[in-house]
């Protein structure tokens, strides 16, 4: 029975350093010509690429409209690639990530693909920048759905369709590092491992009672969840 992983990115996979938030704030600067001081603190963990730009039109007192969003949307994965490639950059695969990847990707009955609020060509972006890129089929992005708990389903029949497998609901787990990726788990009838990498302790996630808590993916429990080895 085919086993699809889908992984969350950012907390989870890889730290950018802050610096797609700081891609945010450029964009807001040059697409709105508001000082980044002036937005209030973004709520990022966990949202959607979507439900951040809408959080940013609230905060500017404007309606959320596509002539807007395609403009700001442009403005930030610019911004993001240039922070990205700076040569200063400062941003790091999390624990365990480098060593995981190439033991998953080569066991024949599990196949990796995303499940981000990232548009796609931000993933993309962030996935390229630490070389990890290839290990990923397909899956669903910010640009799907601005409600994380729709991208699950979309996921899950985009990898269905590029792997050419069947795969039934409970052989899905979603790995991400916040309440929301719990949450998007439950509302597509798969698991979710989620681990303490990122915003939240991991007492603050069990309190959300996924399938099962990791301090990160260095910790062997997470094979044995994916079903290689013992």
């Amino acid at each position: 029975m085919a086993r699809l992983l889908l992984f969350d990115i950012d907390g989870t996979l890889l730290d950018t350093g802050g610096e797609g938030g700081r891609a945010l704030l450029d964009a807001v600067e040059e697409v709105f010509g508001v000082p980044r001081d002036s937005v209030p603190k973004l709520e990022l963990a966990g949202a959607t690429d979507g439900g951040i730009t809408r959080q940013i039109m609230r905060h500017l007192g404007r309606e959320l409209h596509a002539g807007d969003v395609e403009p700001y949307h442009r403005s930030y994965l610019r911004h993001l690639q240039r922070r990205l490639g700076d040569p200063a950059f400062s941003g790091t695969l999390l624990p365990g990530v480098k060593a995981l990847l190439p033991v998953l990707h080569a066991a024949p009955q599990v196949h990796l693909g995303l499940l981000t609020g990232n548009l796609r060509e931000g993933a993309g972006h962030k996935l390229r920048r630490f070389g990890i890129q290839e290990f990923f089929t397909e899956g669903a992005f910010g640009d799907d759905a601005e409600d994380r708990n729709l991208l699950g389903p979309i996921a899950h029949r985009r990898m269905e369709r590029a792997l050419g497998v069947t795969c039934a609901r409970e052989e899905i787990i979603i790995i991400g590092d916040t309440p929301k990726d719990i949450a998007c788990a439950r509302a597509c009838g798969a698991r979710c491992i989620a681990v303490a990498t990122g915003a939240f302790a991991r007492h603050e996630l069990e309190a959300h009672r996924p399938w099962l808590v990791l301090d990160s993916l260095e910790d062997g429990a997470f094979l044995s969840a994916a079903g290689i080895g013992g």
